[in-house]
């Protein structure tokens, strides 16, 4: 019996270490594959739409050809709006961008995060052959935004394309681990050993405001779970990481108390009842407090802004509007006075969804 046992188990130990090799398999192709042009552009697909204003770059060339290689980018410039400028004050206006690898010999993958800017972007790849052969590689992408709204439609030509298909994942398996390596609520002590952080560092490091999950790095196991919503179901099986859309149930998810908390109010938020969170939120990172996507008075006045055409509230006598900006917040003095200075951006009790009963509001600057 014992012997029948200890070869039961030995048969299982076979399977399961079969189990794993083939697994191992799958991941760790060997694709040291000579491409048959000497430069080709893996990453980003032509003509892809991009949410984000950073893209990874993925590049493979033939070793044995290529001495020379750099990255170009290409952006459209337009007259930048106020609240764009505080955006990308501190971010280079070139219209132009450069980037130039160090070849090593046998090395046939290189990978550049690079920025985007809203509209059409050119990335261009550059490079020279031993015996003294220019080559010039492009894609063209489009960032888009949900707020900016010359940039919220892409042109027809642009398409949602995903990179995380397991045809793609095994070009980069030679390099990284495609696995998920992430606990489900247990954050990485240390950030970097996140297998999507070497590739996808720039969502948080780029910005002061970072939302916890992208933070911590708990990326599939929170939000980019695979599944479809009820405005995304055409794009089921286009990624391995495509997160649903409207996100609201992902993120009430975390945030249980505040949608029980709002569901008893009085008055809500039209995005907040959609269920469309990162209309205004970016759920990785924001240069402004909350991961706005824009500062607050501008985010606002997006959508309303009937209020900056026509002023707001009362007029005095020369026809001059309340302020909504420009001044001290009069709630907290260390900010600027802006929309959520008087309003609940999500749900309310009172009237104009405003923070306090109007009259309790007015006094806090308006005292006797």
């Amino acid at each position: 019996m014992k012997q029948k046992i200890i070869k039961i188990l030995g048969i299982v130990f076979t399977i399961f270490t079969f189990a794993l090799a083939k697994e191992d398999k799958i991941f760790r192709l060997n694709l040291k594959v000579i491409p048959n042009e000497p430069v080709r552009i893996i990453q980003p697909a032509e003509n892809s739409i991009h949410y984000e204003d950073t893209a990874s770059i993925v590049i493979q060339i033939d070793p044995q050809k290529i001495k020379k290689l750099e990255i170009v980018t290409y952006f459209q410039v337009f007259e930048l709006d106020p609240d764009e400028k505080l955006m990308y004050g501190k971010k280079p206006k070139k219209k132009k961008e450069r980037f130039r690898f160090r070849i090593k010999a046998n090395k046939g993958f290189y990978c550049k995060s690079v920025d985007l800017r809203y509209g059409k972007n050119l990335i261009q790849v550059l490079a020279e052959t031993k015996d003294g052969k220019k080559i010039k590689k492009s894609v063209e992408v489009y960032l888009a935004s949900p707020v900016l709204r010359a940039y919220k439609y892409p042109p027809p030509k642009y398409k949602e394309i995903f990179f995380h298909k397991e045809k793609n994942e095994k070009i980069c398996s030679q390099c990284h681990d495609m696995r998920v390596n992430e606990k489900k609520g247990v954050a990485f002590e240390d950030v970097t050993k996140s297998n999507c952080y070497k590739c996808h560092k720039k969502l948080t490091i780029r910005y002061q405001y970072k939302h916890a999950p992208a933070r911590n790095w708990l990326c599939a196991t929170t939000c980019h779970t695979g599944k479809t919503g009820r405005l995304n179901e055409r794009l089921k099986g286009k990624s391995k990481f495509i997160w649903p859309e409207p996100e609201g149930t992902e993120c009430y998810r975390c945030h249980k108390k505040k949608r029980k908390e709002w569901d008893n109010k009085r008055f809500h938020h039209d995005p907040v009842v959609a269920g469309m969170c990162d209309k205004c939120h970016n759920p990785h990172s924001s240069p402004n407090r909350y991961f706005l996507r824009k500062p607050a008075w501008y985010l606002c006045t997006t959508c309303h802004e009937d209020k900056v055409l026509r002023g707001h509230v009362v007029f005095t006598f020369l026809g001059r509007p309340h302020p909504t900006k420009g001044y001290k917040d009069p709630s907290n003095p260390k900010r600027e006075l802006s929309c959520i200075s008087c309003h609940e951006p999500h749900n309310s009790d009172n009237n104009f969804m405003l923070l306090k009963p109007f009259n309790q509001l007015c006094n806090m600057c308006h005292k006797k």
